[in-house]
Parts: structure tokens; C-alpha cells; sequence
């Protein structure tokens, strides 16, 4: 195992503890797609940190693809623009990314 991959690991461990820990604010609703996308998203970082462990890296691929697949939308939804990836709202409305998982009109 090289430093990259370590730090890959890592990377990867956080995330899934991050979306592990999540706590909804009092006034908020259950959203089922986001809770999906969050399961899947799980999963896919988990696959990532023991498939390798356990010399299966026939479900790596499928990980990385779910992993680039919600990076590519969240690009798209920034219009491109990185910095904009931190901000839940773009202007004076949300991204059409957190529109989507919240069930909101797309346009």
C-alpha cells in the first residue's frame, strides 16, 4: 500500500463518517431521494476503503463510477464553477443539484 492509497482511505473514511453522522435541524422533512443518495453514497466510499482489503477490485469500479456520476452532477449544477460547490444557493435561488433532492420545481 502506497501513500496515496492511504490517503485515498482516508479521504474516503471521512466521507462515509460524515454522511454516517448526519443530524437533520428540528423544522426540516425526510427526503427520501436524498436519504437514497446518501445510502448509496455510503456505500460506495465503504467499497472503496475494503474492497481493495479484501482483493476484490471488481466492486471498486462501480463505486468510483457512483462516486464520479454525483461529482459530474454537482459540477453541472454549479455551472462548472468549483467554488460554487460549497454554497447551497446560487444567487438568489438554490442549485438545480439540492432543488432536485429536495423535490423543488427544476427550473
Amino acid at each position: 500500500m502506497n501513500l496515496l492509497d492511504l490517503i485515498n482511505d482516508l479521504l474516503c473514511g471521512a466521507c462515509c463518517l460524515r454522511l454516517i453522522l448526519f443530524t437533520r435541524s428540528e423544522p426540516s422533512r425526510h427526503r427520501p431521494w436524498a436519504s437514497a443518495l446518501a445510502y448509496l453514497l455510503i456505500v460506495a466510499f465503504c467499497a472503496i476503503v475494503i474492497l481493495p482489503w479484501l482483493d476484490r477490485s471488481i466492486g471498486i469500479g462501480v463505486a468510483q463510477l457512483l462516486l464520479n456520476g454525483v461529482l459530474v452532477a454537482a459540477l453541472f449544477s454549479s455551472g462548472g464553477n468549483v467554488t460554487r460547490l460549497f454554497q447551497p444557493r446560487i444567487g438568489d435561488r438554490p442549485s438545480i443539484f439540492s432543488r432536485v433532492l429536495e423535490r423543488k420545481t427544476w427550473l
